[in-house]
């Protein structure tokens, strides 16, 4: 007696044992309730042969077939997870910074979230205050432009304003978009295409909030090149530190667009 159990696999019951065959040649492949795939021949290819949406599976699977070694006929067919896997990413990438010297018709500043909470002691970017100022300084001399961004839930309220020590200009705009990402709500992107702006650079944060949220989009979506400088910037800490600035280093596509250096160590022509 046979009974089918899949295409071009059969149980056949013959002088008193059960047995698993190939139904297109009768090849006997093992006893019943043994593993069959055992017996197979076998082989893995690439995902070029697993049809039309094969690309997202390049590097992470392969199709594993399994043949009749009698007639060669298909018997099974899996994916597989592959052993050709992407090499891991050790981490994280040490950023190193450089002197620049930037064109001041092109350059903005952006300060983000130093506001008047950040001026207590108690506040990690307090620290920030001194140094931001004295750049923000020398930017004013060049005539770069600066605009401010302050968390939304602080708009009209004590916390509202720019820190008090970093005299913020009645020209210098402060914006309280609703997110993360300082571009939300387009007001940031239209004051800088007003501006002419190509470079932007980044004081404040949180590094692993405001800073890396805004400053992806920046590349990514804009098309600026971005400097941070290393001293102008804050985490609460040094992990979150640290991988905010490796993520700029491996972001696809535009890892070249970022630009690192110190406050001191930038200057504009």
């Amino acid at each position: 007696m046979r009974r089918p159990l899949r295409e071009n696999l059969e149980l056949v019951e013959e002088q008193g044992g059960e047995w698993v065959q190939c139904a297109a040649c009768g090849h006997r492949l093992c006893a019943a309730g043994e593993d069959w795939r055992e017996a197979c021949v076998t082989r893995l290819l690439p995902p070029g042969r697993m049809g039309p949406f094969h690309e997202i599976m390049e590097g992470r699977a392969l199709l594993e077939e399994r043949y009749c070694p009698g007639c060669g006929v298909p018997l099974d067919a899996a994916v597989m997870v592959s052993e050709q896997r992407s090499p891991v990413r050790t981490g994280p990438n040490r950023v190193a910074s450089e002197p620049l010297v930037l064109d001041a018709a092109g350059t903005a500043v952006v300060v983000l979230d130093l506001n008047t909470k950040a001026e207590d002691p108690s506040q990690p970017a307090q620290p920030l205050i001194r140094p931001a100022r004295g750049f923000l300084d020398k930017a004013r001399v060049a005539s770069v432009p600066v605009v401010y961004t302050v968390v939304v839930w602080e708009k009209d309220t004590p916390h509202g304003a720019a820190a008090t020590a970093l005299a913020r200009r009645g020209d210098e705009p402060i914006l309280y978009p609703n997110g993360y990402d300082k571009f939300l709500g387009g007001e940031l992107r239209e004051l800088l295409e007003g501006w002419g702006t190509d470079t932007l650079v980044f004081l404040g944060g949180a590094a692993n909030f405001a800073l890396l949220y805004t400053a992806t989009t920046a590349a990514r979506a804009f098309g600026y090149t971005v400097v941070v400088p290393l001293d102008g910037i804050y985490a609460l800490s040094d992990y979150e530190m640290e991988y905010t600035l490796h993520q700029f280093t491996v972001l696809p596509r535009v890892a070249g667009k970022f630009r690192f250096s110190r406050l001191a160590a930038i200057e504009f022509r």
